[in-house]
């Protein structure tokens, strides 16, 4: 378990870890993720359609931060959440509600059922 006892625990991380790992800190420092360098959502996600013969431009992705970025440039329809970063936001097809305002469940109501 990794505790974070300053705001800037993450340049060590970057240091001890960074040649292994992706290491991506937000909300000032705060909430650190960190995966390892070859795992991206974008390629997991391709993973999945190729074996399921869906292709990727049939896709809606939600998204609301920086590891999200692959996917909405992989898939046809990405939705940024209101809480959302403004990379993904201007790359997005539909800006949904925050997180906490079931922006999911709000944008499949309003675009698909």
């Amino acid at each position: 378990m990794l505790y974070m006892y300053t705001n800037f625990a993450w340049i060590d991380i970057i240091e001890q870890f960074g040649d292994h790992v992706n290491v991506i800190a937000t909300d000032g420092g705060v909430l650190i993720q960190i995966m390892h360098k070859a795992a991206s959502k974008e390629d997991a996600v391709q993973w999945v359609l190729n074996d399921i013969g869906v292709r990727a431009e049939n896709v809606m992705v939600f998204g609301d931060d920086f590891n999200d970025l692959g996917l909405f440039h992989n898939c046809g329809f990405p939705i940024a959440m209101e809480n959302a970063i403004i990379e993904l936001k201007n790359c997005a097809k539909h800006i949904t509600e925050s997180n906490d305002n079931d922006g999911v469940a709000v944008a499949l109501e309003k675009l698909v059922l």
